[in-house]
């Protein structure tokens, strides 16, 4: 038995012993190439040059979109205290009079959107509340910009998106197709250095440099959640944070693994150079762009023309009066009186209320209809998201944001349900004050107060929504170029050299 175990383990230590050499072995060729790398690039002038140029833009970028946030946030704070001060004090009036007096609600921003402010430059920034009509935002701050702002809008987002890796591509395209152009490519194999952890070493030090673009992006978000003091939209921060930011570092990483592969796939410097300038086109500006359009007409919207004329039509048809005539009946009978007059309640707040209700099924279902459209429109769009690591981690970091159409669908509704509060409050208040000797009843700052104040927040971010549509296609693209990566190393290993 003895004789066993020491046979055992003298044929099972030579293994492990190799694991752990070969371990060794990997991280210190990592560790050295790194090292190579790190201090090469460090003294070429055009790296510096690169970076210095995707830093401006950066903090530029940062610097101007926190600034407008800021004064974004501080305009609606303020016009949404003044709105609350004006309907307190309004005076005394009719009930009714007030619900047509109306009063603004202001969408809420959240600090993310200085990153990626999304469609809000699009979609208006406030809601007039008032009797009978669901109007739709004002206010789009894309109406008081320039045309040339309107179509390239410098945003940290875009410098994520699209200029990071393109400063990548420059500053990684030979990183193995450069050595097997001057021959030298062939001194790693003599050296047995394993060529993943070259790789490896390569792709971390590219990924590294990408990562001083996030910095500013990262200081101009923390200065405004600073400055909000506890007024974000969202009752889950922390998490959309985490995943906005694991989005960016997976999206970086997956360029990295692109650009490493296409490099050791490649023969030469201008063959890898144009590969990738060709991806970087097609999945960073092509396919983005491509993906909205078909949605368009995979699921059009109708125009604001004809969905007007439609809402206008249902809403001019009225109620049914014979179901009116029966309720109010019912109303007499039950308390024993012949004409509304000697009712104890106001008739003319239950008619005014049951109007409200009425146009509140009509606007659900026109506005249902529109928004599920424009649900299903953002679901094909997505799947753009499955070929192109741009719009897979644009509907990510739109969605932790808040910035896109689903969460600005949430607000809508919101304020749609403050208004019928509004119009529920002041009509119970109606239907309470029957007319004393033809005098109707008026309201005064005692009833303004009983609508409670707007305060809007988005409800907690949609896990299996963000994860099927976003984050797992993401995912897929940065294990495939990996898989990439890895084949072309194959190659390099196993393959001429030349």
């Amino acid at each position: 038995m003895q004789a066993n175990l020491n046979a055992t383990t003298l044929t099972s230590s030579p293994d492990a012993s190799d694991r752990r050499r070969g371990m060794a072995h990997w991280l210190l060729a990592f560790g050295a190439a790194w090292l190579a790398d790190w201090r090469e690039r460090r003294r070429d002038w055009r790296v510096w040059l690169v970076i210095g140029i995707g830093l401006a833009l950066a903090a530029g970028a940062a610097a101007l979109s926190s600034l407008e946030l800021q004064s974004a946030l501080d305009a609606r704070s303020s016009a949404q205290a003044a709105e609350q001060q004006r309907w307190s004090q309004q005076g005394k009036k009719y009930p009714h009079a007030a619900a047509h007096y109306g009063v603004y609600v202001f969408k809420p921003l959240s600090a993310l959107s200085a990153l990626d402010p999304g469609i809000e430059h699009y979609v208006g920034s406030s809601v007039w509340l008032e009797a009978h009509k669901q109007n739709e935002l004002v206010y789009r701050p894309a109406n008081d910009e320039p045309g040339v702002n309107r179509q390239f809008r410098l945003n940290p987002a875009l410098v994520l998106q699209v200029l990071a890796p393109m400063a990548m591509i420059f500053l990684g395209f030979g990183m193995f197709a450069g050595e097997r152009e001057r021959g030298t490519l062939a001194a790693l194999r003599i050296n047995a250095a394993p060529l993943g952890a070259i790789a490896m070493a390569r792709g971390s030090v590219l990924f590294c440099m990408a990562m001083a673009l996030v910095i500013p992006a990262s200081v101009a978000v923390g200065a405004v959640e600073w400055q909000m003091h506890g007024r974000s939209p969202f009752s889950d921060g922390p998490l959309r944070a985490l995943l906005f930011a694991l989005g960016y570092l997976l999206y970086l990483a997956t360029w990295a693994a692109l650009i490493a592969g296409v490099s050791a796939w490649t023969r030469t410097l201008r063959s890898a150079l144009a590969v990738l300038i060709a991806l970087w086109a097609v999945t960073a500006l092509v396919v983005p762009r491509a993906a909205a359009e078909l949605a368009q007409l995979a699921v059009p919207l109708p125009s604001m023309q004809a969905f007007r004329a439609s809402l206008d039509n249902a809403l001019g048809m009225p109620d049914d009066p014979e179901q009116a005539r029966r309720d109010k009946l019912q109303l007499l009978r039950k308390y024993g009186v012949k004409d509304a007059r000697d009712l104890p309640v106001n008739w003319a707040g239950i008619s005014l209320q049951r109007g409200e209700e009425h146009g509140d099924r009509i606007f659900d279902q026109h506005y249902g209809q529109l928004f599920d459209a424009m649900r299903r429109q953002s679901e094909a769009a997505s799947l753009a998201g499955w070929i192109s690591p741009s719009a897979a981690v644009a509907g990510l970091s739109g969605m932790a944001a808040g910035s896109d159409t689903q969460h600005h669908i949430q607000f809508v509704n919101g304020a749609e349900q403050q208004r019928r509060t509004i119009q529920l409050v002041l009509n119970e208040a109606i239907t309470a004050h029957p007319e004393q000797n033809g005098a109707r009843y008026d309201g005064d700052q005692a009833l303004w107060d009983r609508v409670p104040p707007f305060r809007f927040t988005y409800q907690p971010l949609d896990l299996a929504a963000l994860l099927q549509r976003h984050l797992l296609p993401l995912v897929v693209l940065f294990s495939g170029s990996l898989l990439l990566c890895a084949a072309g190393l194959r190659r390099l290993r196993y393959g001429n050299l030349r």
